[in-house]
This record gives C-alpha cells, structure tokens and sequence, in this order.
C-alpha cells in the first residue's frame, strides 16, 4: 500500500515538472494571453551588441513540498521506533532539497540581452527568452522596441518603412 503511495507522488512530481519545463514563455513570437488586444508603445533602434545569457528561473517551491513528501514517504519504510522518525525526517529533508533542484533545473533557461541604440540617442539593454524555432537578432539590425506595461521586447523591423507621410485624417496644431 505504501510503495503504491509512494510511486503515486513520484509520478505527480514527474508530471509537475514535465508540465513546467513545457510551458511556453514570452518570447519575439509568443505572447501572453492577457497581451492580446492592448497597444504597445514602439520605438525604433539599432542591435549594437547582444550576448547569451543564463536566465535563473522561478522556483514555486512546488517541487520542495512535493520532494518532501515522497522522501518522508520513503523514509517511512526504514527502522522502528525513533529510528524510524529519523528516517522519515531524513527522507523529508532529503526528498525537499532534491525537489527544489529538480525545479529550478527544470525553470532556468537561456536567453539573449540586446544592447538597442534608439532613434532618440539612448541606450538600452533588454533580456528576452528565445523561443522554440526563433533565433537571436543580429547585431547591426534595425528594430523595433516594443513596451507593454513594462515589459519590452525586441523585434525585427526591417521590413517595415523607414519614412512614411502623415496619416491622412489627422492634422497636428501647436
């Protein structure tokens, strides 16, 4: 009955790991659901310089709790008595430890800084994750800084214009 309890936890921690290393996050191409339908301020600018970065994920504390029971669960199986406490004590902080890693492995990630020269002179740095298919913007490519309450993302515009007229409709008075 035990061992059946035990493999049961082990299995939801497999599955809560497997799910998290599986969840997409933002990137050039992937946005958040709660990012559709709002506008973004946009400036334009210039890669002068990006590098490969190491990007220390969130660590929910899931895989601690869960990695907890299931080293309490195994340790329950080892001695009598006070020998016993001490082995499911051991297995709770063990499996705990073992947990939280497990996590955090499974959130860390690499990602990309751009160093962006903007249109206005200043300078700016931003961390962006790089999604599945998606490669990193060259050096010396004209873009767009996109900001969304905060967040910033960098991506291509070459392709859009670089002059255009007023829009029509709109007449600006000082």
């Amino acid at each position: 009955m035990r061992s059946g309890r035990i493999a049961g936890l082990a299995a939801i921690v497999l599955a809560a790991l497997v799910l998290a290393g599986c969840a997409q996050r933002q990137s050039q191409n992937v946005y958040k659901y709660d990012e559709v339908g709002q506008a973004s301020a946009v400036t334009f600018g210039t890669i002068v310089a990006s590098r490969e970065v190491d990007i220390t994920g969130k660590n929910t504390g899931t895989g601690g709790l869960v990695g907890a029971a299931v080293g309490a669960g195994a340790g329950s199986y080892a001695g009598s008595g006070s020998g016993n406490a001490w082995a499911i004590s051991a297995g709770l902080l063990a499996g705990a430890v073992a947990g939280a890693l497990i996590e955090q492995a499974a959130a860390d990630r690499t990602g990309v800084e751009y160093v962006v020269m903007l249109q206005s002179g200043v300078a700016l740095t931003v961390v962006q994750d790089i999604g599945k298919g998606e490669s990193t913007l060259p050096d010396g490519m004209r873009v767009m800084v996109q900001n969304t309450g905060g967040y910033q993302r960098v991506l291509p515009a070459e392709a859009l214009p670089t002059q255009m007229a007023r829009p029509k409709g709109i007449e600006l008075v000082d």
